[in-house]
């Protein structure tokens, strides 16, 4: 039972152990582990670009279950979403009257192909080239 349990722990702990262990270095195999958020900044209002980022996901496959106001004014909305079995936040902060900040994430170390698709077909929804 005990050998079980510390497999178990291994397991579980064995992602945290390979994103430590990532470098920036090209040469380094583990440099391909994807970890954080991405955060792209658009030339649109708040709301418009709320609203693209929701069609967005939906068109993704994602599926949106929860919509949070979060941050010091409450002004940020934090999307939460599943596309099968990955989760999925997308953070949509105002920075100005015509600037946005959107912080995505899609899985637990991040997909950098999903992310990419995101932003692309954000951009694409907001009539920006």
């Amino acid at each position: 039972m005990r050998k079980r349990w510390t497999l178990l722990v291994t397991l579980a702990l064995f992602p945290l152990w390979l994103t430590a262990c990532s470098t920036e270095g090209g040469n380094n195999p583990l440099a391909a582990v994807y970890t954080g958020q991405s955060t792209h900044y658009y030339p649109a209002a708040f709301q418009p670009t709320l609203a693209a980022a929701t069609q967005v996901l939906e068109r993704m496959h994602c599926v949106i279950f929860k919509v949070d106001s979060a941050g010091p004014s409450a002004r940020e909305r934090v999307i939460h979403a599943r596309n099968g079995q990955m989760l999925v936040d997308v953070t949509v902060i105002p920075k100005g009257p015509q600037v946005t900040a959107v912080l995505s994430r899609f899985g637990l170390l991040g997909s950098v192909q999903d992310d990419q698709r995101f932003h692309l077909l954000l951009k694409s929804a907001l009539g920006l080239r």
